[in-house]
């Protein structure tokens, strides 16, 4: 009977700290994550490869962009708004001190995901960041890339890999642009 009353009690332990958990990220929502935890690889082409946390990540210079995430499948709504905080890309990838040969920069995210930047576009462009907040709220590190479809936002980063080859990324291997600009001939434009 003991037996029987222990494992009822661990059964509800864990199902009200399920629910309480998944409360507590609803009520930050689906991009809600601790700034303490996760690690972002960036490796490659590169002289110094490091690993990076979401809190040291925090701790660089950083900038905010005011940006609109559109989807390529639904391209007159808007996903995500606001202002994004994070660091630029290309202030990351200076850390790491990219060698010659370098042609693109890969990203990888936790789900599968995979996406890509030319290293000339990202060392030119410090409006593509590494945002870990939307609107003064902390999300999980994912690119914000303003102007461009939203297969470039990349979220659950966590690897960047300088390359040497035209790598493709899961929408750009499909045959979608690799530049990603959305303008007036892009779909639904």
């Amino acid at each position: 009977m003991r037996k029987e009353i222990f494992g009822f009690l661990v059964l509800l332990l864990l199902i009200a700290g399920t629910y309480l958990l998944a409360k507590g990220e609803e009520k930050q929502g689906s991009d809600y994550i601790p700034s303490t935890a996760g690690v972002i690889q960036v490796t490659g082409l590169v002289e110094r490869p490091y690993n990076i946390t979401y809190d040291e990540l925090s701790k660089l210079p950083s900038k905010e962009v005011e940006a609109a995430l559109y989807c390529v499948g639904e391209p007159g709504k808007v996903r995500k708004n606001g202002t994004w905080k994070g660091v630029p890309l290309k202030t990351v990838l200076e850390l790491a001190k990219p060698t010659g040969g370098t042609y693109k920069v890969a990203l990888y995210a936790s789900d599968g995901f995979t996406t890509d930047f030319y290293l000339d576009t990202v060392m030119r462009d410090e409006d593509i960041i590494i945002a870990y907040e939307l609107n003064g709220e902390l999300i999980t590190p994912r690119i914000v890339a303003p102007g461009r479809w939203g297969y470039k936002w990349i979220k659950y980063l966590t690897k960047i890999e300088l390359v040497s080859y035209d790598f493709k990324g899961t929408w750009e291997s499909a045959g979608y642009p690799d530049d990603a600009y959305i303008t007036d001939q892009s779909p639904g434009g």
